[in-house]
């Protein structure tokens, strides 16, 4: 079966939701693999970033202020989806944190 990030949180919190107990290896595994599988949603959004960016420089290079400039950039790609991800990037390095937290934790 093929992992996917949303395929191992949905199994935690499954787990978490059911009270199963979760190991700390089992932990520490969630948040290794989350960590590999993240590579693609990084680039994704270091593409956003970058068209942000040279939107915006081709609206300053036309003497648009910069201020106006970042705002008009975010029309250029479909901002919502850039939002989702950035919040979908943050909660998983919380989660990687927090599971790595959670696996020093013997008792809980």
């Amino acid at each position: 079966m093929t992992e996917t990030i949303d395929s191992i949180i949905q199994e935690l919190q499954r787990r978490v939701l059911n009270n199963e107990p979760i190991s700390p290896a089992s932990w520490v595994n969630a948040a290794l693999m989350i960590n590999i599988l993240a590579e693609r949603l990084d680039n994704e959004m270091a593409e956003f970033e970058a068209m942000l960016m040279e939107a915006e420089a081709e609206l300053v290079s036309k003497d648009v202020p910069v201020s106006k400039a970042k705002i008009l950039a975010r029309k250029s790609v479909d901002y919502r989806v850039y939002l989702k991800l950035k919040a979908k990037i943050n909660r998983i390095q919380e989660y990687i944190m927090l599971a790595k937290r959670r696996a020093i934790i013997q008792d809980l």
